[in-house]
């Protein structure tokens, strides 16, 4: 970690406590004076918003790869759902036959 920054892990998942999180949080902001003095503006690490764009955009490609399966899905159940009504019709009039023979 930087500036000799270690935080202490917390329970089996070695999670951070709330200080720690608002520590790590504080260290990825780079702060750079613009414009005036006592003006401050944030300016948040390139890396950090590349990755944050990249795990957005494999979320993406992941939800529409889920989205296409489920479509494919739902089409197949579509087909299977038009046999099983045409099996219906079929057995219901065969009935009927049967029924106007007896």
């Amino acid at each position: 970690m930087d500036a000799e920054y270690y935080p202490r892990q917390v329970g089996e998942k070695g999670t951070l406590s709330k200080n720690q999180r608002r520590e790590q949080k504080k260290r990825k902001v780079v702060r750079t004076r613009l414009g005036r003095e006592g003006s401050e503006k944030t300016v948040l690490d390139v890396e950090t918003i590349e990755a944050q764009i990249s795990d957005l955009r494999s979320q993406l490609d992941s939800a529409a790869q889920i989205i296409m399966a489920k479509d494919k899905d739902l089409e197949q159940l579509d087909k299977e759902k038009e046999k099983l009504q045409q099996a219906y019709n079929l057995t219901k009039q065969m009935m009927r036959q049967i029924g106007a023979m007896l």
